[in-house]
């Protein structure tokens, strides 16, 4: 007996640190590519779901039916020399151009791809006031314009709205 013991004594150890260890730790979060953008999002945002991932679209919203929204990535066309801030004053054009716009500003970051601006309005849709903040910067390939989109209804949670949407920039790679 005592042979049998000092030969399975090995085993009972690794079986009993095994069994100490506790649940297997859960896979990490193997994020979202979407080849088609040419991007890659290190891992999903806690609080937000992917609802669209094909072709040239993907999309998120918010995580739970309390809070609305969706926030979806857009690609230029290569081009050399982007031009961000004529970028801000596009999209500051198509707020006042729309029904009850209202342009809130921009406002120049640093980002994980370097400068990034975020850009706000407001405008009626449907009877509803909506909010959009978009983020523009650089494409990691360096020669086209990354757009990140983010409308939801207009509220009083527009700054956590526009961390949000900042937050995400921060997983694209």
């Amino acid at each position: 007996m005592a042979i049998l013991g000092r030969r399975f004594a090995p085993i009972l150890i690794a079986l009993s640190v095994v069994a100490c260890a506790g649940p297997p730790a859960p896979p990490p979060d193997p994020g979202v590519e979407n080849l088609d953008l040419g991007i890659h999002l290190a891992a999903v945002p806690d609080g937000l779901l992917v609802t669209d991932n094909q072709g040239t679209s993907l999309q998120l919203k918010p995580a739970g039916e309390a809070v609305r929204g969706v926030l979806w990535f857009a690609v230029g066309p290569e081009e050399a020399g982007v031009n961000l801030v004529e970028a801000v004053k596009a999209h500051q054009e198509r707020i006042e151009g729309l029904p009850e716009g209202d342009y809130k500003g921009a406002q120049e970051l640093q980002g994980p791809l370097g400068t990034t601006f975020y850009s706000r309005g407001r405008f009626v849709e449907t009877e509803v006031t909506e909010e959009e903040t978009v983020l523009l910067t650089i494409h990691p390939s360096g020669n086209r314009l990354l757009t990140i989109s983010y409308r939801y209804p207009a509220g009083k949670d527009s700054a956590r709205r526009v961390e949000q949407v900042i937050d995400v920039l921060s997983y694209v790679e």
